[in-house]
């Protein structure tokens, strides 16, 4: 330590309680300031403290403790006698040494702030006796003067040394600046050893960079076209050691110059650029996990496109964090035939746009003229190799075999991060064929891309070059590539005759947990082919199960990403699957699977249509589930599941229009939402029942034919189903699907169509259904498919009879529905299948005509009746007496799954916000009295020859039973629990019932039960059981356990994924004791999450969007403006954005508590009473 000495006095002494020598060290230090430690000096007390002494203590190692440091006094040199002597150095020496050096002698108890010590019941602090080095004050204050000037002469001569040695700019792989006006020529040659334009170089010769004169433009030549290839010829004459994968040719630049430094959410303004299109991209690329970056070069081949624009454009290409170099445009000169082609290298002028979002190529203007011109850009590039699950990332898992961690490099560039991989037209109608070349380190077994490898050579020493056959016309967000040491499941030698080719590639011990997922591939693709009359158009489709991923799964042409719950089905017993996760497996690869038609065969031409590619998705994986497994029963699921999650989202005034333009990135990301995905789901299921399923099938085959390899929009598709609805009589001659789907399309919304009785006649009324409350102000209408049945008319088919026009009068009335006046016991019901988009409302005589007639209605107009009134009454159109009433027919309706689903959404919205309330004590006694008698029919256990559907009931009987806490369950649960953990090796629990367990087992126990499930998270291999146990960690009531696991999700080494953090996050923001701390931990940390999880697949909104679940009163609202304020100053707009979407859920709960909570707790009293429930 440079200024002072430190030595140590060591005491032993004994402990009488703990019977174990302790150590006291002493420690000389001077009172003036040192500066910072060289290599081998302590910088702490600790640092010094002998081995031994920290091993008796058992304390943890301090700052100094890392791996660069070591002990005083170690090592031979000049200062080792000097170290002994102070070692043995006399205690009672210290008034000579302070005489002679000025030494203040500080103990190590004072160092610390004193040790209290007790004499005669007086407490007093020991500091031990004065000591040390005197330095006046103007001492320091010279000191530092000269300090100060030494700097700043040293920063001046290197300015200087510096400024006469290199050129005056110089392009850096480190994150983009603004000052980028020579791309054109650099002096430094990045990635050139993946440059097209140079072979790479020879294992015996070192690369030598060639500076070029910096300029701002690029002068034309005429050369002959060429196309270097690597060689594999090795020179033995000189033996060189190859430079790690990515390093950067001649420039060494530190690993951390290229690292993101911008990952906190950003918004950019998102601009469409005319005026060129893509033809074909040759890339290669060198991604690198080690270095955090790719190495690469790129050749698009582009032509002018004078369809949208007449004026003489730049070309401008998205880039996201990528320094350019070695930029040339190349265009073809006629020649005669058979000759060699010749090329002419254009002048251009370059920069980067604004935000450095784009890199912008200016050609002269002397070419304006030439409509039909075509050309060739190449370019260098260095991008990132992200750890946010954006563009080229990497992710890493542990080898079970040398039980060490192995990285692997993956890709999602849906929807806009192709540009972090490379420069690129990244839009959905720029599409383009691509020819992908990876080069990897020899260490890593396998590369995979959208296409079969058509052959690999040798590129230099370790290293070899994949070359992928050329990818049919697509996006850059289809664009994908795989490096790893994963393995194949052998699916495709198996099946070696069947086209298309299947492999399903995943880590070692997951290979037996692949069966499942390719026997549905196997099931959906015929009944794809069929359905649209198309073919599958890629020789081979390659399933992948990613350690850590963003989405459930991402449909990349020919390359199927997935994270590992959305494709591995365990077939051991002691991991077994739910019913639940199969299906949802099942439905996943189904959706993955449709899109290799609609949305890669046929894209959307803007994302503001991005609804189409998911909606026609999603519909179609029920379709195919259907076909595929009926028992399943899968199309009366949707008419809960997908209702719930889109009419949620869309009650409010945050809501967007399925369709809206997209302005910024924002926009972009926010369009991956309930509204896109099951909104979109619905409005074409309701379209396929308005024209007829003959209609609808033949609409899907002529678009997919129709725009084959290319873009399509709304309008496109409307225009086709119009033709054959009108074809097969099922459409209206004066009606269009345009007029139709427009009022669905581009407003927010749905309504509730109110129905009232006059005499015979049926009078119908629509509004907008709004939260918290009906808004009369709210003009809004729609175009309304109208179906109904009487107990007196069953029509039989889903195609409308009746239509609410949107530009029609107030009202519909329907004569002579019913065959006489006095009809008040005839039962009428609407949305016939609840094939329409829109709730129901009855007048009070209808109401009461379904409750009595209740259990002769069909299945899904009871879970749709109930589902209705529980929404209604929470917006205020109904009171709660009417859904509380027809909750109670869950006593008797035991087993009608569907009807027990339908309940779950308006229930949990009910115990969120009663929780916290008196009445919650009423509330959780009258479900307890409700369920009772199905649990005590089901109770806790599984049979093994149950139907799919009877064991999701029982899953669910048994979650309601145990949250509203009947001791029949909880009971049973903490001794299903327990037993497992006396035996962790064998697990009873039944998969079906496992997160109703480990959830009420937590929740009733506390750290042992909370660190054993923790610990069976560290070790099981099953994905599907890792999101049950992250899940009911967030369960326990324990404060100092909810707070702890908070902080796991943003420490990279606790295991917990980040494709897993929202969710291990929600666990504890919808427990009523985790909510307070959910909140602190994302108060006090919103900068760190935001840095750690980026902007990709907003984490944070849904973070955010979990904890108002509870917020229904007024402070809630300012715990929300302030954190709304942090993030304004930490510049997190996307996040205060968030913020200001959850403060209108939380005004909503602030109203429905001071309107309808009330109202409800009197009612419940009421029916307490009446049937004498036991309140406890």
């Amino acid at each position: 330590m440079e200024g002072g000495y430190v030595n140590e006095a060591i005491i032993s002494y004994t402990n009488p309680k703990l019977q174990i020598p302790l150590m006291a060290s002493a420690i000389y230090a001077p009172t003036t300031t040192s500066t910072s430690p060289t290599a081998g000096t302590p910088t702490s007390a600790t640092a010094a403290t002998s081995q031994n002494a920290s091993a008796s203590l058992s304390s943890p190692a301090g700052p100094s403790s890392s791996p660069g440091s070591a002990p005083a006094g170690a090592g031979g040199g000049p200062l080792q006698g000097f170290v002994a002597k102070l070692r043995n150095f006399k205690f009672q020496d210290t008034k000579n040494i302070r005489k002679r050096f000025h030494f203040d002698y500080i103990s190590k108890d004072r160092f610390l702030g004193g040790q209290l010590k007790t004499k005669n019941g007086q407490k007093y602090v020991f500091n031990g006796p004065p000591s040390g080095v005197y330095v006046s004050k103007a001492c320091l204050i010279i000191a530092a003067f000269i300090t100060v000037l030494a700097l700043l002469f040293t920063i001046v001569i290197t300015y200087f040394v510096t400024r006469q040695g290199f050129p005056p700019k110089e392009a850096t792989p480190s994150c983009i600046t603004n000052d980028h006006h020579d791309v054109n020529a650099t002096p430094i040659q990045t990635a050139g050893w993946v440059s097209m334009n140079s072979p790479p170089p020879l294992d015996g010769a070192t690369p030598t960079p060639t500076p070029t004169p910096t300029t701002t433009t690029s002068k034309a030549t005429t050369t002959t076209a060429t196309l270097a290839t690597p060689t594999s010829t090795e020179a033995d004459e000189i033996k060189l050691v190859d430079p790690k994968v990515g390093d950067i040719p001649v420039v060494v630049t530190p690993i951390e110059e290229i690292e993101d430094n911008t990952t906190k959410p950003t918004n950019r303004p998102l601009k469409l650029y005319e005026g060129w299109r893509p033809l074909h991209y040759s890339l290669i690329i060198e991604p690198s996990a080690e270095t955090s970056s790719s190495n690469g070069s790129l050749t698009i081949e582009i032509e002018r496109d004078v369809t949208k624009v007449t004026s003489w454009e730049p070309i401008v290409l998205d880039v996201h964090n990528v320094s350019i170099s070695n930029v040339r445009v190349i265009r073809a000169l006629p020649t005669k035939p058979g000759s060699v082609n010749e090329e002419q290298e254009l002048e251009f002028d370059s920069d980067y746009g604004e935000d450095n979002a784009t890199f912008v190529i200016g050609l002269d203007k002397a070419l304006a003229g030439e409509n039909q011109l075509r050309l060739m850009l190449s370019l260098d590039f260095i991008s990132q190799v992200t750890d946010t699950l954006q563009g080229v990332y990497k992710t890493s898992y542990t080898n079970p075999d040398t039980n060490k961690e192995e990285w692997m490099i993956s890709t999602q560039f849906s929807p806009i991060d192709a540009r972090r991989a490379f420069p690129c037209f990244d839009r959905p109608d720029m599409k383009a064929n691509f020819s992908i070349s990876i080069v990897r380190s020899l260490q890593y077994k396998m590369a995979l891309s959208n296409m079969p490898k058509s052959h690999t050579s040798r590129y230099r020493k370790g290293y070899v070059r994949d070359d992928f056959l050329i990818t049919p016309k697509m996006p850059t967000y289809l664009v994908a590539f795989i490096v790893s040491n994963m393995q194949d499941s052998r699916f495709a030698t198996l099946d070696s005759e069947m086209t298309p080719r299947v492999e399903i590639w995943s880590r070692p011990p997951f290979m037996d947990m692949t069966h499942y997922a390719y026997k549905m591939v196997r099931k959906f693709l015929p009944y794809y082919e069929d359905f649209f009359g198309v073919k599958n158009k890629l020789p081979k489709i390659d399933l992948v199960s990613v350690p850590d991923f963003g989405f459930a799964a991402m449909e990349n042409w020919g390359l199927i990403t997935f994270r590992d719950s959305a494709l591995l089905v365990p077939e051991d017993l002691e991991l077994a699957s739910s019913s639940e996760h199969m299906q949802y497996v099942a439905q996943i690869i189904a959706h993955e699977l449709a899109h290799q038609w609609f949305g890669n065969l046929v894209t959307p031409k803007g994302w503001d249509d991005l609804w189409l590619k998911e909606g026609f998705a999603c519909y179609m994986s029920y379709k195919a589930l259907e076909h595929s497994h009926p028992e399943f029963q899968i199309m009366d699921t949707l008419t809960m599941l997908e209702f719930k999650e889109s009419m949620e989202h869309d009650a409010d005034n945050t809501s967007h229009s399925i369709s809206f333009d997209v302005k910024s990135t924002n926009d972009v990301r926010r369009i991956f939402d309930p509204i896109s995905y099951s909104k979109g789901t619905i409005l074409l299921r309701m379209l396929n029942s308005i024209v007829g399923d003959v209609a609808f099938r033949a609409a899907t085959r002529d678009l997919l034919k129709k725009y084959a390899y290319g873009n399509m929009d709304r309008d496109d598709l409307w225009a086709i189903l119009t033709h054959h609805g009108h074809k097969e009589g099922t459409l209206p001659q004066d009606l269009s699907v345009k007029q139709i789907m427009d009022s669905w399309i581009t407003q927010p919304g749905y309504p509730v169509v109110n129905v009232e009785r006059r005499g015979a006649d049926l009078v119908l009324s629509q509004e907008r259904y709004l939260l918290p409350s009906k808004n009369s102000a709210d003009q809004s209408s729609w175009f309304i498919p109208i179906t109904f049945e009487t107990d007196e008319l069953h029509k039989g088919d889903n195609i409308p009879t009746h239509w609410m026009r949107s530009q029609d009068e107030n009202e519909l009335i329907i004569g002579n529905v019913f065959t006489h006046n006095s009809n008040s016991d005839n039962v009428i019901y609407l949305n016939l299948n609840r094939q329409g988009y829109y709730r129901v409302n009855y007048d009070m005589t209808s109401w009461l005509a379904l409750k009595k007639n209740f259990s002769t209605l069909p299945r899904i107009t009871r879970a749709q009746l109930l589902d209705d009134a529980l929404h209604l009454s929470q917006a205020e159109y109904l009171t709660y007496d009417i859904p509380l009433t027809f909750l109670m027919e869950l006593f008797d309706a035991v087993d009608d799954e569907l009807l027990w689903s339908a309940a779950k959404p308006g229930l949990n919205y009910l115990i969120y916000n009663l929780k916290r309330e008196p009445a919650y004590e009423t509330f959780r006694a009258f479900m307890k009295f409700i369920v009772r008698p199905a649990f005590d029919h089901y109770g806790l256990n599984e049979p093994d020859n149950e139907s799919h559907l009877q064991l999701k009931h029982r899953a669910l009987v048994a979650y309601f039973a145990c949250k509203f806490n009947y001791d029949r369950c909880t009971q049973v649960a903490q001794v299903k629990f327990r037993e497992w953990m006396r035996d962790a090796k064998k697990n009873p629990i039944k998969p079906n019932l496992k997160s109703v367990i480990y959830c009420t087992s937590l929740a009733e126990g506390s750290s042992p039960e909370w660190y054993f499930a923790y610990k069976q998270y560290k070790t099981t291999t099953s994905a599907s059981e890792k999101e049950e146990i992250l899940t009911s960690l967030g369960c326990t009531t324990k404060p100092w356990l909810l707070s702890k696991y908070l902080n796991m999700t943003i420490n990279p080494t606790s295991g917990i994924l980040k494709q897993d953090g929202a969710l291990a996050f929600r666990a504890v923001a919808s427990n009523a004791i985790g909510h307070e701390i959910a909140f602190d931990f994302l108060q006090g940390n919103i900068k760190e999450i935001a840095e750690y999880y980026g902007d990709g697949f907003s984490t944070l909104s849904e973070m955010i969007k979990s904890l108002t679940i509870y917020m229904n009163k007024d402070y809630h609202k300012h715990q929300l403006l302030d954190l709304a304020a942090t993030c304004r100053k930490l510049g997190l707009k996307a996040v205060e954005s968030a913020i200001n979407l959850a403060m209108e859920q939380v005004n909503n709960n602030i109203y429905w508590r001071s309107h309808s909570y009330h109202s409800l707790k009197n009612f419940l009293e009421g029916i307490v009473s009446e049937f004498q429930i036991n309140i406890f």
